[in-house]
């Protein structure tokens, strides 16, 4: 999909953006004797900024072209596929060299949002960022910081459990039938362990994704790779009750989506903090106080 022409790309001009000095008046001489002769200026002499005042830093050409990208990105008015003028056009446009536009490119290259190929059929082109990245960051900072499974699974028991409640009073038709979809996909793999688990870990996705809240589905979302990272460990200990367990799991799963479709919000926390706090229970006792970075 190529830029849209039918509007002007960005009329931001770098040059106008960096504050000048005001016209000062012409100097004349002033013929009349100074009382005290000049000093020469020492270090405790010279003019400092008041206590307070911080300084005043004028961004670069390349902040301001990438935070122009980067807004229109926001905004909806540049989509991921979307492909960006040539850089002659863009220099013009901005009125900057290429080392200011390519270093532009870099900034918004390192935030994953847009994606530049080299050669004849190159270019710079929208790249919109995933969920699976932010997850990526979050997990190897997690590693970094020594943070263990247990934390993690409690920061879910935490949140979980109140977008549950949120579900049950927001759901649509099209949330109930995506989550039957799923129990059926559930039962229908009960028997095979590692398809049973990721699907667990599927349904947490879904439930979250559609209990209307942004930030905290997100944050959740972060922490989808540990999750499915830890459900698959658990599973290859081949616990001779797994079946079990797989069946008390699905079952919580039905009595969730019985509150939800009733529109009984506090059953719906309820059932999902009894069978998350009761899930952290058991695979804390399989796989003890491991950290993040001994599921990777």
């Amino acid at each position: 999909m190529g830029f849209a022409p039918r509007a002007p790309l960005w009329k931001v001009d770098v040059v106008k953006a960096v504050p000048t000095s005001p016209p000062q008046p012409p100097k004349t001489e002033d013929r009349r004797r100074p009382s005290n002769p000049p000093r020469e200026a020492t270090p405790d002499r010279i003019a400092r900024p008041a206590p307070g005042n911080a300084e005043i830093r004028v961004p670069k050409a390349a902040e301001l072209i990438a935070e122009t990208l980067r807004r229109r990105i926001v905004l909806g008015e540049l989509l991921a596929g979307d492909a960006l003028p040539s850089e002659a056009e863009m220099m013009a446009q901005f009125h900057v060299s290429r080392a200011s536009l390519r270093e532009a490119f870099r900034i918004l290259e390192a935030e994953t949002l847009i994606e530049v190929k080299r050669g004849a059929n190159g270019g710079a082109r929208i790249k919109v960022p995933q969920d699976e990245a932010a997850a990526k960051s979050v997990g190897l900072l997690l590693q970094m910081r020594g943070a263990t499974l247990k934390e993690v699974l409690q920061a879910r028991l935490i949140i979980e459990p109140s977008l549950m409640r949120s579900l049950a009073e927001i759901r649509t038709e099209d949330d109930l039938r995506a989550l039957r979809e799923h129990l059926e996909w559930e039962e229908a793999h009960l028997a095979d362990f590692n398809v049973f688990a990721l699907a667990t870990a599927e349904l947490h996705r879904i439930l979250v994704q559609r209990a209307g809240n942004v930030p905290l589905a997100l944050m959740v979302g972060m922490l989808d790779d540990i999750f499915r990272r830890h459900v698959t460990h658990f599973v290859s200990r081949a616990r001779p009750d797994q079946l079990e367990l797989n069946k008390l799991a699905l079952e919580s799963h039905r009595v969730l989506y019985d509150m939800i479709l009733h529109r009984n919000p506090d059953g719906a926390e309820a059932t999902w903090r009894y069978h998350m706090h009761r899930v952290k229970d058991v695979v804390l006792s399989e796989l003890g106080e491991a950290t993040v970075l001994d599921l990777y």
